[in-house]
């Protein structure tokens, strides 16, 4: 679908008269310069230098005369070939009597610029060197093939014309017969005929010259000659050593012309016969290998071809009775094109030789009878319909010669090298152009004539739609100096074009004002006017939609027209001035949100070298192609895939952002190798992409998908979007979670646009509790209702309004598909019932629970009316729900009529179920009742109707109660007014809970019930001594009793240590003062065991108790600060040690990167955790299994992470000495102790005030010096053992969550949609679970952390 474009043009005056027709010259690919060698008579010669081409005026020198001074001339003869040697520097030059000439740019050390490295006796007759410039090939006047090295030392010379037919000839080894092999139409006549070689001879209008060409990778090399002994043509194909390896078979009338293709597959060459001339096309073997026909009349003669340096283009030169051209032809699908044609009709301007350049593909140098020298550049082009407008068919041109090729594409789709329309031009196509008119689809056609053919497309609703008709041509230039290459039809009655003017060489803008026939619409041309331009211009862009008319020079400067009423205006584009290179595809558009004038304008370039630009930002380095959608700019990579740009964000944001993590990104799309954009049609969901066999696929991406039924949406659209999603497998949620206000609001136009009962049905049965414009097609942008991109929320729900991770729903989002159900149903009640019963009955079965029962009493409804209507939306009803359930939910309705119904249209057996149902038609009403819930685990139900069957299953109701643990329910059906009932369910309520172990609420039942025994040993088993006392007294407990309740209790207590309540006890209740002060001295209670002492008037106390448990307590607490003062001092100072070893490691990591220490601390945290297992695990370890998760399903990986999380959290927890865990223990270790200290100061301070009163001084002296030095050095150390957290720590812990939260939400989402997903979409999957659990998982020491808050209360004695 591919165009030649001509982007540039050099015409260079007369650098001399040349003597004959042939002039040669080679390009230096370094330098650009030219270098011309031609005769100037019958032994004379000269050298021209052609220089500075990117001027508008290129320099001309000439280099050398030949022959030089003081030599003979007649011994030179004519030259016959040239060619500049890139490593030498050096102009290689032949002549026809044998001389070889190297004329250097620098003199040498002779001082001479011309050296003649040799010469042949027999005259040369054609020369070609490899590719590599390593060896030279000569054809002798003898008819031998010389070949020498780049020094010009002679390496073999051989006869052309011998009988062998080469090393490689085939061999014929009896199978593959021809008359067994396919020849097509010809049938087996083909196979039976038989061709006389001995006829064949050679062209007329052969020159009799022999003609050399090289492989592209220098490997081979073949020569064509006429071979006298055989009295035709020859093509003979030889290595590298110059040793013969193949003969072409016999061609009758083959020419010399001669051209290997560089990529190696074909070697060409022309045949004449007597009704056509073709181009013919040789094997390295040397047999044929296809052809194609030339388009011309008999007595044209095709004097060279020649393939450009990619193997693309076939150069064909003929020369016609009236002058000569140049026809460029491409390939694609197996069908050649004529794509250029370029016409030398003026006087003395025939082509005198041509020649593709060495390194720019599509640069073709040519030099004229005349002597002037011509440079033109090509570019390859799609000329496609881009106007953005709905009415546009997507047409797209191919030339083909005089052929014009069209293919609406947004009509029919019709595979290459067909097409729709062949419209037959009267001269070759050069350029086309589309206009603003019928969508874009009209079109100017630039002949190679300089005439313009205008076409009017046909009305397109009409089918088979009509070809476009011609309105006329009109003759655009009227001097013969200047040539228009590329055109554009800006207005209807405005045609401009850039134009070339050879006298001046210069570029100008061609303005022509149109005037076409009100009747015949026949144009011509009302006005014309020439704008000058500054310098040399590549491409004139014209943007249908917008009205933009940029011009770009080769460096990449942009320059832009205005057309006013008066003059056009010539100006530099506001928003940039260039583009960071040249760029030879390029468009405008408008990127930014809300109405298209407030965006901003923007420059979309694509280089030679892969670089997409937009304005003077890279967009992307690997860009093969790229088109301008309505919503995207759409380009396909070197990596094979079509990426999406969103054109409604701001240019700030306008970049390719990375949505790997998505699982479904529509960015994005994979493409075969090599595709490339053709068009994407506006307002459509198709992009065509053209394979590099020249094949069409038409691809419908999800993000062309999305926006088309985004904008359905936007505009009610109902039934578009619904078809575009139901055709291309979108989620149908899209329809309501685009804009739920707006359908809830136009559900009554929904459903009369979407009015089918399938298509209802069908949308009804997807939908689900989840908006998937953040979970499946999170927005990339923002429009007319495009919000910013959000990160995916999962947020399927489940019971509990909770996914089964536990992910919030929102309310609203909880009711979607009740919401939904509801007012399609309130909807569809106002229609025909009997048409769209389905439709209704879905929307009861996809509620949320469903609702079943509603849906079987409409059917129940239905079935007293129709009884056929009624088993059809049965049927359809268990199609949609599960049998067994809609069987159990008719069941629990307790209505026999429908349960059988519905059993009768299922598959399930009656000995099933007639048992029992014809069991429960035998039973009483409630009984029946209760049998029907409990067969159904309907257990509150069923103990509410056994309750209502009679007082004689109340001892079965106590046994179902117990049963099914039904006792919170079984208080309000046994309720207050039925006192018996509601305190036996009490009674078995509080035997359940003493069972289970809830003793204080067992308590609290048997206290309602009124079993006080009971209830006083179940407070006294949950330690609530106060309650049991109370029930204690009122039992009338004597006071043996009373003390041994309280003893028992007391000990409790003491086991729970609530030392001050087992005292109250034992002093108060069990009159035993002395337990009571054994057991406050036992919980430190110093204070308090004095006072009981006292109070009981017991002093003997204090000599046997109190004093002795005093010292105890001091003993202890001082052994226990001793312990947490030892612990401190060697904690502190291997966490010091540790650090040092960090900061060494890190001095000697700098060292290994040649980085002063200085440098590399100034800005590095002490606290760093650079040596932890998030970014430094294999330093320690000797793999790191995290590397090797994406290798393993997810399961298997999480089984994995588990196993190492547990035995890295025994290895943190042991802390041993040197490992990557001991400073986070440390640390972990001294935190506890600093809170182990802080929970002392209670005891200590008790301890102080006890041994003050008792005036032991001495020991309280000791105690508090002790304690206070302990509490300072912890306020010392406090600031180096916790350090906050830096900012790279604390993103670092808050990716890892992060990261966990997504994982949960992406496998959920995963497993959910796995029967959508195709394998490739599953594996990406799987990757990015695989790489958020690495994220997830990493090991991060907490070695960062605020210290822990002590307390302020006083805990020393100011007396002391």
């Amino acid at each position: 679908m591919k165009n030649l474009t001509l982007l540039s043009q050099v015409h260079l005056a007369r650098f001399g008269r040349p003597f004959g027709a042939d002039i040669h010259h080679s390009v230096d690919p370094e330098s650009g310069h030219v270098y011309v060698a031609y005769s100037t008579g019958p032994s004379e010669g000269v050298l021209v230098k052609i220089s500075d081409l990117q001027s508008p005026y290129p320099e001309i020198t000439e280099l050398a005369t030949f022959p030089p001074e003081n030599d003979v001339p007649d011994q030179w003869g004519q030259v016959m070939g040239v060619k500049f040697l890139v490593d030498i520097q050096a102009v290689c030059i032949i002549f026809s009597h044998g001389d070889v000439i190297l004329f250097h740019n620098e003199a040498t050390e002779t001082g001479d610029s011309i050296e003649v490295v040799g010469s042949v006796d027999s005259g040369i007759s054609c020369m070609a060197w490899s590719p590599d410039e390593e060896l030279v090939v000569m054809v002798t006047g003898e008819g031998s093939i010389l070949e020498m090295t780049k020094d010009f030392d002679v390496i073999s010379e051989n006869p052309i014309n011998v009988e062998e037919a080469g090393e490689d000839v085939s061999v014929n080894v009896g199978w593959g017969k021809k008359e067994t092999q396919f020849h097509g139409t010809e049938g087996k006549q083909a196979a039976q005929r038989k061709v006389d070689t001995s006829t064949h001879t050679y062209s007329p209008d052969d020159d009799g010259q022999h003609r050399l060409s090289w492989r592209g990778d220098g490997t081979y090399f073949c020569c064509s000659s006429k071979d006298t002994r055989l009295g035709r043509r020859v093509v003979r194909v030889y290595n590298r050593e110059a040793i013969l390896q193949t003969t072409s078979e016999s061609v009758d009338m083959l020419e010399h012309g001669l051209s290997w293709r560089p990529s190696g597959n074909l070697i060409a060459s022309s045949q004449r016969l007597p009704h056509r001339h073709d181009i013919v096309f040789f094997e390295k073997n040397g047999l044929r290998h296809g052809e194609f026909t030339l388009r011309e009349p008999q007595d044209t003669i095709v004097k060279e071809i020649s393939w450009n340096c990619d193997s693309t283009v076939l150069a064909v030169w003929l020369q016609r009775s009236q002058g000569s051209c140049i026809q460029l032809w491409t390939m694609n699908n197996y069908k050649w094109y004529l794509k250029q044609e370029l016409i030398y009709n003026g006087e003395n301007s025939s082509v005198a030789g041509f020649q593709w350049d060495v390194e720019s593909a599509l640069v073709l140098h040519v030099v004229t009878a005349s002597g002037s020298y011509q440079r033109n550049q090509y570019c390859w082009d799609n000329n496609v319909n881009e106007m953005l407008n709905a009415e546009n068919a997507g047409t797209v041109a191919v030339v083909d010669g005089a052929n014009l090729m069209l293919t609406p594409f947004r009509i029919m789709n019709v595979p290459p090298p067909m097409s729709a329309f062949t419209m037959t031009l009267p001269y070759a196509i050069q350029h086309v152009s589309f206009s603003t008119l019928h969508g874009g689809d009209d079109m100017a056609v630039l002949l190679a004539d300089q005439r313009v053919a205008f076409y009017e497309m046909a009305d397109k609703t009409i089918r088979p739609l009509p070809e476009p008709k011609l309105l006329g041509l009109i003759e655009l230039t009227e001097i013969p100096s200047v040539a228009v290459r590329q055109i554009a039809w800006v207005r209807p009655d405005t045609l401009i074009g850039l134009q070339y003017d050879s006298d001046l060489s210069s570029d100008s803008i061609l303005v022509a004002k149109l005037e076409f026939d009100e009747e015949t619409k026949a144009p011509k041309i009302a006005s014309r006017q020439d704008v000058p331009l500054e310098g040399t211009y590549e491409r004139l862009y014209f943007n249908q939609t917008f009205g933009d008319i940029l011009l770009q020079k080769a460096d990449g400067t942009l320059t832009s027209m205005e057309l006013d009423q008066d003059e056009p205006r010539i100006g530099q584009w506001p928003e940039i001035h260039e583009l960071p290179e040249g760029c030879l595809w390029m468009g405008t558009t408008r990127i930014g949100t809300g109405a298209l004038e407030y965006r901003e304008r923007a420059v979309v370039g694509l280089a030679r070298n892969n670089r997409l630009y937009v304005n003077d930002r890279l967009i992307s380095s690997e860009t093969t192609s790229f088109c301008l959608h309505n919503h995207f700019l759409v380009f396909t990579t070197a990596t094979h895939s079509a990426r999406f740009l969103p054109l409604e964000v701001s240019l700030w944001d306008f970049k390719i952002v990375d949505n790997s993590m998505l699982p479904y990104d529509e960015s994005i799309r994979r493409v075969e190798r090599g595709s490339k954009i053709v068009l994407a049609l506006p307002f459509s969901v198709n992009l065509v992409l053209q394979m590099p066999r020249g094949n069409l696929e038409t691809v419908a991406p999800r993000a062309m998908v999305l926006s088309v039924t985004r904008d359905a949406l936007d505009k009610c659209d109902f039934r578009t979007a619904f078809i575009t999603c139901r055709k291309h497998r979108i989620d149908l949620n899209i329809l309501y979670d685009h804009n739920p206000k707006m359908f809830m609001d136009n559900v009554a136009e929904f459903v009369k646009q979407v009015k089918e009962v399938d298509y209802l049905n069908l949308f009804l049965s997807f939908l689900r509790n989840e908006d998937v414009t953040q979970t499946l097609y999170p927005l990339s942008g923002s429009g007319s209702t495009i919000a910013q991109q959000q990160p995916p929320v999962f947020v399927r729900s489940s019971a509990g309004g909770k996914t089964k991770y536990g992910a919030p729903v929102s309310p609203e989002l909880a009711e979607k598909v009740n919401q939904i159900c509801d007012a399609v149903r309130g909807e569809l009640n106002q229609l025909d019932q009997n048409v769209y019963i389905n439709s209704v009955l879905t929307t009861h079965v996809r509620k949320s629970p469903p609702d079943l029962e509603a849906a079987l009493l409409l059917l129940a409804e239905l079935k007293n009316q129709d009884q056929a209507m009624a088993e059809d939306a049965l049927k359809f009803t268990i199609f949609l729900a599960d049998v067994d359930r809609l069987f159990d939910v008719a069941l629990g309705m307790y209505d026999f009529a429908l349960v059988l119904m519905v059993a009768q249209w299922s598959q399930k057996d009656p000995r099933e179920y007639l048992p029992f149902l014809n069991e429960l038609r035998t039973l009483e009403k409630y009984y029946q009742r209760f049998r029907i819930d409990d067969h159904l685990k309907k257990h509150q139900s069923a103990l509410r109707n056994l309750s209502q069957a009679g007082e004689n299953y109340f001892a079965d109701c106590v046994a179902y109660i117990k049963q099914h643990n039904l006792y919170k329910f079984a208080l309000k059906v046994f309720d207050a007014k039925q006192a018996e009932k509601h305190r036996a369910i009490l009674q078995i309520y509080g035997d359940s809970l003493a069972l289970n172990g809830d003793n204080e609420q067992a308590g609290v039942a048997y206290s309602m019930a009124g079993d006080k025994e009971k209830a006083l040993e179940a407070y006294r088993e949950a330690g609530f001594w106060r309650e049991a006392m109370v029930l204690a007294q009122q039992l009338k407990y004597d006071d043996a009793a009373m003390s041994y309740l309280a003893t028992g209790l007391a000990d409790h207590l003491k086991n729970d240590r609530r030392f001050a309540e087992a005292g109250v006890l034992l002093a108060e209740y069990a009159k035993d003062s002395e337990e009571a002060v054994s057991a406050l001295l036992e919980g430190r209670l110093w204070s308090e065991a004095i006072r009981v002492a006292y109070l009981y008037n017991r002093m003997d106390l204090m000599a046997t108790h109190v004093t002795p448990g005093i010292a105890d307590g001091h003993h202890d607490l001082m052994e226990s600060i001793r312990e947490m003062r030892d612990q401190f001092d060697k904690q502190i100072k291997r966490l010091k040690e540790v650090r040092e070893i960090k900061i060494q490691r890190m001095l000697a990591e700098a060292a290994e990167e040649n980085m002063a220490p200085d440098d590399m601390l100034d800005n590095v945290d002490m606290m760093s955790d650079t040596t932890s297992m998030a970014s430094g695990f294999s330093r320690y370890t000797a793999a790191n299994s995290v590397m090797s998760r994406s290798s393993h399903s997810s399961r298997s990986s999480s089984q994995y992470t588990a196993r190492l999380k547990k035995r890295n959290d025994r290895k943190r927890q042991a802390g041993k000495k040197g490992s990557i865990f001991e400073e986070e223990y440390l640390i972990n270790s001294l935190r506890k102790l600093i809170l182990r200290v802080d929970a002392a100061k209670p005891d200590v301070h008790a301890l102080l005030k006890c041994l003050a009163s008792s005036l032991s001084l001495e020991r309280a002296t000791v105690l508090q010096h002790e304690f206070r030095q302990l509490l300072k050095d912890i306020q010392e150390q406090v600031a180096m053992i916790f350090v906050p957290a830096p900012e790279e720590h604390l993103a670092k812990k808050k990716a890892a969550e992060d990261a966990k939260v997504e994982r949960k939400k992406l496998v959920k989402q995963t497993h959910a949609n796995a029967h959508l997903m195709s394998r490739h979409e599953e594996a990406v999957a799987q990757a990015q679970i695989a790489q958020l659990e690495e994220v997830a998982e990493q090991e991060i020491a907490e070695i960062y952390g605020e210290a822990p808050v002590m307390s302020k209360e006083v805990w020393d004695v100011d007396l002391i």
